[in-house]
């Protein structure tokens, strides 16, 4: 349990924690939600600054960079590249292989981070909503590991993690969301409830979207569609928490 929670948070931060080679890495799905809401922890944090809106989403947007190493954030860069300039799956996973950003990459980044920095400028006092956000995103992520085949033949940055989720990691991620759902219904009022229900919904779209088109066009994920799958999901969760406040 620890060595997969520990795992989790190798895989999706940046804190230094001692490498460890782990013989069934699929482990670490279960806890990706977890690291999820320890990073939205700190967005709390920034939130209780005596600063405007406007600052303080550019610092959680930052620090939320920062402390993934902007992993998730050069997926999202990667495949715009890759499915905006390569017309068949060969080209496609070459273009998103190289390092270097072109301007598919800088509009798609461009444009998502300016939706997030709209968004939370209206969710930096729903403070609850700034853990549950990472949250969605990293179940998403799970969602997408546990649904999809590795789309390339040889061995890649998330090959032993998707090759390895079943089917029964996306239900335990489903059971997770469930259970987050009935317990925000006991404790939160109703109208953050359709909130999140929105927001989740909007998170799931965005992620269905992204593997359907990651399945027509790439023929399964890699470790930068699954970093898509979270910055993209992550953004949906913002707006549509939005949508039952408005």
């Amino acid at each position: 349990m620890i060595s997969g929670l520990l795992g989790a948070f190798r895989t999706l931060t940046r804190f230094p924690l001692p490498p460890r080679a782990m013989e069934r890495e699929e482990r670490t799905l279960f806890w990706f939600p977890f690291v999820g809401a320890f990073l939205g922890l700190f967005s709390v944090g920034i939130s209780f600054l005596p600063l405007p809106p406007s600052v303080l989403s550019a610092l959680m947007i930052a620090t939320s960079a920062y402390l993934t190493r902007g992993f998730h954030l050069d997926g999202l860069c990667d495949l715009a590249d890759g499915l905006g300039g390569g017309w068949t799956k060969e080209r496609a996973l070459a273009i998103m292989k190289d390092s270097h950003s072109g301007a598919f990459a800088l509009i798609t980044l461009c444009c998502t981070l300016l939706i997030q920095y709209a968004a939370l400028q209206h969710l930096v006092q729903l403070r609850l909503a700034l853990v549950l956000v990472p949250v969605l995103g990293r179940l998403m992520q799970v969602l997408g590991a546990a649904c999809m085949t590795y789309a390339r033949s040889g061995e890649g940055t998330a090959s032993n993690l998707v090759r390895s989720a079943k089917k029964r990691h996306a239900l335990a991620a489903g059971m997770q969301l469930l259970l987050l759902f009935v317990a925000l219904s006991f404790l939160v009022p109703m109208t953050f409830v359709y909130a999140f229900l929105a927001s989740a919904l909007s998170a799931v779209l965005v992620t269905l979207v992204v593997m359907r088109i990651a399945h027509k066009r790439l023929g399964g994920v890699t470790g930068d569609v699954l970093g898509a799958i979270e910055v993209l999901s992550e953004s949906a969760a913002m707006v549509g928490f939005l949508l039952p406040l408005a």
